[in-house]
């Protein structure tokens, strides 16, 4: 038997696997993040939009920012001079993110800090710098857009509340000018406009949004602003709201407690004044004389602060002496039992507690009563002043 020789041992080979270099991953890398790079700034560079202004005053190329609700929305890239010089091209990137914003109603206009007495409007322009304000609308898609001249209408979408008042003229009120409820600033002018018919004017109103409940189908509105002077031998008598109403002017009003909340878009009057309102409470009044006592002229005076004014003077049959007084319904609550109205007279003597009215005149001064003894007639009896006359008091 025969045996097989082993064949000769075979050779073992040593093969080095290749590998991928780590240098050469890093053009890779780079590669990857370029892209990503290219994308998201094609992705942020959103869509480029046209705006016409006016003039280029306060805008400067890739620092003024649009915004959106306090949103920055997009940049301004370029800014250059229409083909007819009429007019400045503004190019804007707007966000990807806002393409469908882009239609036919939605406006733009620049934002700039205004300062009055009145207050700051344009607060953070102040801060921030310039920027284009944005307001989304409705209708097909556009990339070529006019700037308007100031700031669109607003758009009730956080709770404040717009109204319009109606007036002959406009007064010393301007955009900005205060609304005042009960001394408290409530409110603004938001823009006013000549009525279609020309024969006055709408002044818009913004309430803010935790005030908006003190406005009420029956309230009633009357202008405040400036300075009222009425000199006569009876005194001088000079009636200023504040030095903002003074400046900027200034609108009050007041509300029924039984009257329905006001919406959005509701018209009022703006009247003259508060006699003119209609909306003080009347009170008759049982005068032994005339003497001293002027029609829109004598004051009703309480703790230092005009309440109301003598708005009528009626000599009866007989020769009583009545009157008409109009006050102010934040101290009916103060109309109870007890509460007298004494007549004060301009004096020269050491026990005289009020200087000021020998340049004012004669004045009446509110002394409440009882607070737990609240009037509840419409007629009811005061005690005697110190001139030894009775009065007596209506409510309506």
């Amino acid at each position: 038997m025969s045996q097989e020789t082993p064949a000769s041992p075979t050779e073992a080979r040593i093969k080095t696997k290749r590998r991928i270099s780590p240098f050469w991953l890093l053009p890779v890398i780079a590669l990857l993040i370029a892209g990503w790079l290219i994308w998201t700034t094609y992705q942020e560079r959103g869509n480029t939009v046209t705006i016409d202004f006016i003039s280029a005053d306060g805008i400067v190329a890739g620092r003024t920012p649009v915004r959106y609700q306090g949103v920055e929305v997009g940049t301004v890239q370029n800014i250059s001079l229409s083909d007819d010089l009429r007019k400045i091209e503004v190019k804007v990137s707007i966000k990807s993110d806002m393409k469908d914003a882009l239609r036919e109603d939605t406006q733009f206009w620049l934002v700039t800090p205004k300062a009055s007495l009145a207050g700051v409007s344009g607060l953070d322009a102040l801060v921030g710098g310039n920027y284009i304000g944005m307001m989304p609308g409705k209708g097909e898609p556009r990339d070529h857009f006019t700037a308007l001249d100031t700031q669109p209408k607003y758009r009730l979408d956080n709770g404040e509340l717009m109204i319009h008042l109606h007036a002959p003229d406009l007064g010393s009120l301007n955009s900005g000018s205060l609304v005042y409820f009960r001394k408290i600033p409530v409110g603004r002018v938001y823009d006013y406009a000549i009525n279609k018919n020309k024969q006055g004017v709408t002044v818009d109103v913004l309430i803010d949004r935790r005030f908006t409940s003190l406005v009420k189908k029956g309230s009633r509105f009357w202008n405040v602003s400036g300075v009222k002077a009425d000199v006569g031998l009876s005194g001088a008598k000079v009636q200023l709201e504040s030095l903002a109403a003074l400046v900027n002017g200034a609108i009050a009003f007041d509300s029924p407690d039984n009257s329905e909340p006001a919406k959005a878009d509701d018209e009022f009057g703006l009247y003259e004044d508060l006699a003119h309102s209609q909306r003080g409470v009347i009170i008759n009044l049982d005068l032994p004389s005339g003497d001293g006592l002027k029609a829109g002229s004598t004051k009703l005076m309480y703790q230092g602060l005009e309440v109301g004014s003598l708005t009528k003077l009626n000599l009866n049959p007989g020769g009583a002496v009545t009157g008409e007084m109009t006050v102010d319904p934040g101290v009916v609550s103060l109309m109870r039992s007890g509460t007298r109205i004494e007549l004060r007279s301009p004096k020269i003597s050491l026990d005289n507690p009020s200087i000021s009215t020998l340049l004012t005149g004669s004045t009446f001064e509110l002394v409440p009563g009882d607070a737990s003894r609240r009037i509840a007639s419409p007629w009811s009896p005061a005690t005697k002043r110190r001139c030894s006359s009775q009065m007596y008091s209506r409510f309506r």
